[in-house]
């Protein structure tokens, strides 16, 4: 009978060891469990960022690539003004010369409608 009050002792002894290590290790699942939602949900607040992130970054190009297209067109614009520019420093040029040409034969008709005048008074002196 001494030997069946030990067995149970012993036997309610290891059952209080089990219940205790199986509470410790519910504790700890529980402990997990709430370990692996707070991971979970910092994952989910990372993703939420990082589309955030992603659509700010698909509208910075967006808008990088229309900035492009005006600098590109500017570009243009500023190559077309260049050549216009350019044109018409060629053109005044060319209407330098033609002044400067027209006012060298200015100046020879006038000399030579003074000599005429000159020749017309002598002549009329003379008569």
């Amino acid at each position: 009978m001494e030997r069946v009050k030990n067995m149970t002792k012993k036997l309610m002894e290891q059952t209080r060891e089990a219940k205790e290590r199986i509470d410790n290790i519910e504790k700890s699942v529980e402990e997990m469990k709430l370990k692996l939602e707070e991971e979970q949900n910092e994952k989910e607040r990372l993703v939420a960022l990082c589309d955030e992130k992603d659509e700010e970054l698909e509208a910075l190009t967006t808008e990088n690539e229309e900035e492009q297209k005006l600098i590109a067109t500017l570009e243009l614009e500023l190559e077309n003004n260049m050549r216009v520019i350019d044109s018409n420093k060629n053109e005044l040029h060319n209407l330098e010369q033609e002044k400067l040409h027209k006012e060298n034969k200015h100046s020879e008709l006038q000399k030579k409608l003074d000599v005429f005048i000159q020749e017309c008074m002598e002549m009329s002196e003379a008569v």
